[in-house]
C-alpha cells in the first residue's frame, strides 16, 4: 500500500463566498500562483499573448533564411524524426510546414530497433542517395555528433531541431534550436521536439506565409500530443499549446485522427472535447505502438494521410499493434515485477535485463516499474554482444546527469532528467551496474523509496459543491508540472458497494461522511482486486479526484478513487 502524503495542510475555513472557492486558492498558492497577475495568467491562458515570439530563438533567423534559399532554389529537405511520439509528430508538424511554403520533403524515421534512437550514418545514406544537402533532425541530434560530422564531410548541411541533454561539445551542426542551451535567449525551456518543431514552422510561417500564420492553429492537435506524449510539464506555453490543442483535436480535420478514434472506439469530436488524460492514456500510445511493434513510419503516413480509405486501413494497422503491445507490456511488466521484488526491494535502483525482453516496450515498461515502486529503473533487452535499454526516473533524480557519469562505459546514450536511453557492450554491464548503483544511493540517501501517493489536501464533505469543480476546470489541463489535485476525505461509511464492469474489477460505491449527511457517488477503476470485500457500513478514508457523471439526463459529482485506507 503507498504512503499516503500531504502537499497543504491548512483546511480552508468557509467553502463558498469568494470569487474562485476557497479549495482552488488554495491549490493556486501551493503551485506558486500566488499573486493575482500570476493566477490570471494562469487560469486565462491565451494564446496570442502567451506564445512566444519564435525568433527569440538565438539561431532561428540564421535557420529561416537557409530554408528561405532552400525554397528559392527547389531544394529537396531532409527531415530526420525520432521514432517515438514525440518524434512522429514533430515530423508531421514540419513535413506539413515545409510542404506549405512549396518545397519538397523526404522524411526519415529510424527503425527502432536496428537503429536505435537519433541521427544515424543509415540516414545519412539515405539522404545523399537522394541529393539532399540540407537535414533537419527532430527531437534528437544533440549527442548524433558522427553522423552530422559526416553529414557536413558529405556536403549535407544538418539543423539540430532538439529539446534533449545538452552535451559539453555541440555537434558540428549549421544551426541549432534547442530550449535547453543554457546560452539560449528563448524565454522558455520546456518545449519538447514538437514543440520545438512548431516553432521553426511559426518562424517560417511568419516570415514567408504571413497571411497564413493563423492557419498554424490547425497543428496544434499534432503539438498537444506530442507534449503530453513526451510528459512535458504543462506550465506557461506548453500550457497554451496544450490547451488550445485539446479543442482543435475535438475538431481535428486530420483524417488519421478521426480514423483512429473510429477504430479505437474513442469517443472524441466537438461533442466531447478530450482532455490531455486522453492523449496521454489512447492517443500517445496508439502512436507509439507503431515503433513497439512494426515502423514509426506508419503512425507518421497515418497522420499525414488525407483519403479515408487509406486511413481506415492504416488505422487498423495501428490498433492491431497497440493490442500486441498491451499483451506483451501486461507479460513483460509482471516479470520485471517479480525482479523487483525479488532482487531490489532493499536498493534505490531496478535493473532488469533480458534477452526475451522485446526492445519496443522496455520504455514503457520502466515508467511503469519506477512509478508502481518509486525507484529510478532501467529495463534492457539484452543481446549477444550488446544490450540496449531505456531508464525512467523519479522526481528526484535527474537520470541523465548521472548516466552521463558513467559515459565511458557506454556506447551511446541520450535522454533528459526523467527518462533517457543506453547502448552497452555486455562486458561493461556488471561495472556499469556498480557505478551507476552507488551515484543512485547517493543521490537518494535521504529519499525514501517507496510507493507514495500524494494527496493536495485532506476536505470536509461541505468543501465538495458544484462550484469546487466548475473552478477545478479552470485549472486544467492537468498532466505532468500541474497534476490533476487529489483530494482526501476521511471516515467515509460505506452506504452500498458492488463490483462492476468486465470481470467485475472496478469497485462502485455510496459513501457517506461518519457524521452523516449528504451520499458521494465514487468508482474506483480496477481498485476491485484490492478491495474485493467491500460492504456496508466499512469505514474508510478514501483519496480521489473530483468528476462529474451523466446518467439518464442528470448530471452529479462523483468521485474517482484513487487509493483507500480501512480504519
Amino acid at each position: 500500500m503507498p504512503t499516503w502524503k500531504y502537499k497543504i495542510t491548512t483546511l480552508p475555513e468557509s467553502a463558498e463566498g469568494q470569487q474562485l472557492h476557497p479549495v482552488i486558492e488554495a491549490l493556486l498558492t501551493n503551485r506558486g500562483y500566488v499573486t493575482e497577475a500570476a493566477r490570471q495568467d494562469f487560469l486565462s491562458a491565451n494564446f496570442d499573448r502567451d506564445i512566444h515570439d519564435p525568433f527569440l530563438f538565438s539561431q532561428m533567423e540564421k535557420i529561416v533564411v537557409r530554408i528561405g534559399e532552400a525554397r528559392e532554389n527547389k531544394e529537396t529537405i531532409g527531415v530526420f524524426g525520432d521514432f517515438d511520439a514525440d518524434g512522429v509528430t514533430s515530423s508531421v508538424i514540419m513535413r506539413e510546414g515545409l510542404q506549405a511554403l512549396g518545397i519538397m520533403v523526404e522524411v526519415y524515421i529510424p527503425e527502432k530497433l536496428n537503429e536505435g534512437h537519433g541521427f544515424n550514418i543509415l540516414a545519412v545514406d539515405f539522404f545523399e542517395s537522394k541529393g539532399i544537402k540540407l537535414v533537419l533532425t527532430l527531437d534528437c541530434g544533440m549527442t548524433n555528433h558522427e553522423a552530422i560530422t559526416e553529414a557536413k564531410r558529405r556536403g549535407i548541411a544538418t539543423i539540430v531541431i532538439d529539446h534533449h541533454h545538452v552535451p559539453p561539445v555541440f555537434p558540428e551542426a549549421f544551426a541549432i534550436v534547442n530550449p535547453k542551451v543554457k546560452t539560449e535567449t528563448y524565454p522558455f525551456r520546456e518545449l519538447c521536439g514538437a514543440g520545438t518543431s512548431f516553432k521553426v514552422v511559426q518562424a517560417l510561417y511568419q516570415r514567408y506565409l504571413p497571411k497564413e500564420v493563423d492557419q498554424l492553429k490547425w497543428l496544434l492537435d499534432v503539438v498537444a500530443v506530442g507534449t503530453v506524449a513526451d510528459v512535458m510539464p504543462l506550465v506557461g506555453e506548453n500550457r497554451v499549446i496544450v490547451k488550445y490543442g485539446l479543442i482543435v483535436l475535438g475538431k481535428t480535420r486530420r483524417v488519421g485522427f478521426q480514423e483512429m478514434f473510429a477504430v479505437g472506439r474513442i469517443l472524441i469530436d466537438e461533442e466531447h472535447l478530450p482532455d490531455a488524460h486522453a492523449i496521454g492514456f489512447q492517443i500517445a500510445p496508439r502512436i507509439n505502438a507503431a515503433s513497439r511493434m512494426a515502423h514509426a513510419m506508419l503512425a507518421h503516413q497515418l497522420l499525414m494521410e488525407r483519403n479515408p480509405v487509406h486511413a481506415r486501413t492504416m488505422a487498423l494497422e495501428l490498433e492491431d499493434c497497440n493490442v500486441r503491445r498491451q499483451k506483451v507490456s501486461a507479460t513483460v511488466t509482471d516479470q520485471v515485477r517479480v525482479i523487483a521484488l525479488e532482487k531490489y526491494a532493499d536498493k534505490k535502483f531496478i535493473f532488469a535485463a533480458d534477452p526475451h525482453f522485446p526492445y519496443g516496450v522496455v520504455g514503457l515498461i520502466a515508467g511503469r516499474i519506477a512509478r508502481e515502486f518509486h525507484k529510478p529503473t532501467c529495463v534492457m533487452t539484452k543481446g549477444e554482444t550488446t544490450s540496449t535499454g531505456s531508464f525512467r526516473s523519479i522526481p528526484e533524480l535527474n537520470i541523465i546527469e548521472a548516466i552521463e557519469q558513467c559515459g565511458e562505459l557506454l556506447e551511446k546514450f541520450g535522454g533528459h532528467a526523467q527518462a533517457a536511453g543506453m547502448t552497452i557492450k555486455n562486458e561493461h554491464m556488471d561495472a556499469f551496474y556498480e557505478k551507476f548503483n552507488a551515484l543512485v544511493e547517493k543521490e537518494l540517501r535521504d529519499v525514501v523509496t517507496e510507493p507514495e501517493q500524494w494527496i493536495d489536501l485532506v476536505l470536509r464533505p461541505e468543501h465538495i459543491t458544484p462550484k469546487l469543480y466548475r473552478d477545478l476546470c479552470l485549472l486544467a489541463p492537468f498532466g505532468e508540472g500541474n497534476p490533476e489535485p487529489v483530494f482526501a476525505l476521511e471516515n467515509m461509511v460505506v452506504h452500498e458497494s458492488r463490483l462492476v464492469g468486465n470481470g467485475s474489477k472496478h469497485l462502485k460505491l455510496a459513501l457517506v461522511s461518519k457524521e452523516g449527511g449528504k451520499c458521494f457517488d465514487a468508482i474506483g477503476f480496477s481498485l476491485g482486486k484490492d478491495f474485493p470485500d467491500v460492504k456496508e457500513h466499512d469505514i474508510f478514508d478514501v483519496a480521489f479526484t473530483l468528476d462529474e457523471n451523466t446518467w439518464n439526463g442528470s448530471t452529479s459529482l462523483q468521485f474517482k478513487l484513487v487509493d483507500m485506507k480501512p480504519k
